[in-house]
């Protein structure tokens, strides 16, 4: 099996408000009574879900809010479409006072550190053709962090075809050993259904700005192939200083090998590593694949 790849496209700007079926819902785990915050400045309260109804108050970014349900009445914008969403929050002057947001405006998900929040947005959303004419989503992912004011203190955006892995994960899994790094935030989105990417992103923490690190993959389908990535880091068991290093490992079934209700599995194993200079993660070797098969 080929080492899948995930298509890299480029988002066009571009603004479409209308009224209609919502399609981008599942990127937000939000449900009744769940708390999260605002991932976006000067956000709208309605009175009621719609752009034309009254305008009650507008919130800031890192507002923490609770959702108390989700409406059927959706709003493009951006190419992004969800819904409006019930909320409840505390005003100025500490009251609670509830009204209508767009879910787009929330984030997705968001995570709190002493000092900082750390939160991931979707920006915008544009359907384009990749070069055998299959129509892809390309999703436009920021990720921020807010210091005790909710002033950003760093963002990052990134590109990415997000298309089936629709679930959305974030976690702060601190240094990890390298140098110059504060925390790490890490993001990953998931889909249900077989042949469906996880994608993890790393985002590293200096104190002064984010810094990419190498992002990771696993896909398989039960009982004809898997395709896995593991990281390293070197605080982790067999790690190493300044290094981080990727364990890949791909397996395919032999359909044709089918003996005692068994079939052949074929094992291919091959790491990356990757060179920690306390600015950047630079890529300096590959090695060669170690192959094994067993009987499964």
């Amino acid at each position: 099996m080929k080492k899948i790849l995930i298509s890299i496209l480029f988002l066009i700007p571009f603004i479409i408000f209308s009224q209609e079926k919502s399609s981008h819902n599942y990127y937000w785990n939000i449900y009744d009574a769940n708390e999260t915050i605002v991932a976006a400045k000067n956000c709208y309260v309605r009175e009621m879900p719609s752009i034309q109804s009254n305008l009650l108050d507008s919130l800031q970014l890192g507002k923490k809010i609770k959702v108390l349900r989700t409406t059927e009445n959706d709003l493009k914008i951006k190419g992004l479409n969800v819904s409006w969403v019930a909320i409840e929050y505390e005003n100025n002057i500490g009251k609670l006072v509830q009204g209508f947001l767009w879910k787009g405006f929330l984030a997705v998900g968001f995570s709190k550190s002493a000092d900082y929040t750390y939160l991931t947005a979707i920006d915008k959303i544009e359907t384009v053709k990749d070069a055998d004419g299959f129509e892809k989503n390309s999703v436009s992912i920021s990720v921020k962090i807010l210091d005790s004011e909710n002033a950003v203190v760093g963002q990052k955006t990134i590109t990415k075809n997000l298309d089936g892995s629709y679930f959305f994960q974030n976690k702060t899994i601190g240094s990890l050993g390298l140098t110059n790094l504060e925390n790490i935030y890490r993001i990953s989105f998931s889909g249900e259904a077989c042949g469906i990417p996880t994608l993890y992103y790393y985002f590293g923490w200096n104190g002064k700005s984010f810094v990419m690190l190498p992002e990771k993959q696993e896909v398989g389908d039960a009982g004809v192939y898997y395709y896995s990535e593991n990281f390293v880091f070197p605080k982790e068991t067999g790690g190493k200083p300044d290094l981080i290093v990727k364990q890949i490992e791909e397996g395919e079934y032999d359909q044709d090998s089918e003996k005692d209700n068994t079939y052949l599995l074929k094992i291919s194993k091959w790491t990356e590593t990757y060179k920690w200079n306390g600015e950047n993660a630079v890529f300096i070797s590959k090695s060669k694949p170690v192959k094994s098969s067993k009987r499964e």
